[in-house]
């Protein structure tokens, strides 16, 4: 009866164990897709005074929902950053490190000159 209580003891443990690596390993794959400070911007900062923008792993998988395609992260002279479709140059505001990405936003926010023959 010992050495069941024994063994019985040692299966939670390792059961305790395992289901703590799987819960920090599941964290590690989700803060991946957390906001990225950069630069030193008062516009949009962050209380630590960094402003926030799209990581590099969320803007490979963003899509523009007009045609489905890539876009790029642009941006302009004011500091405000643009979620780039150069076929058909539409643009996305990004606000504090959210890209709004509504097909009315992109019309109205159209640009030509983005365009790539």
């Amino acid at each position: 009866m010992k050495t069941f209580r024994r063994l019985l003891g040692l299966g939670l443990l390792g059961a305790l164990i395992f289901a703590a690596l799987r819960l920090y390993r599941q964290y590690q794959e989700d803060s991946a897709f957390d906001l990225a400070p950069v630069g030193n911007l008062s516009n949009g900062s962050t209380p630590g005074g960094t402003k926030r923008t799209i990581s590099k792993e969320l803007l490979e998988i963003l899509a523009c929902p007009v045609d489905k395609g890539p876009v790029e992260l642009l941006t302009d002279d004011s500091g405000k950053e643009w979620l780039v479709n150069r076929r058909n140059g539409y643009r996305y505001p990004v606000e504090d490190g959210i890209p709004i990405m509504l097909i009315e936003e992109g019309e109205k926010n159209k640009d030509e000159s983005l365009i790539s023959q």
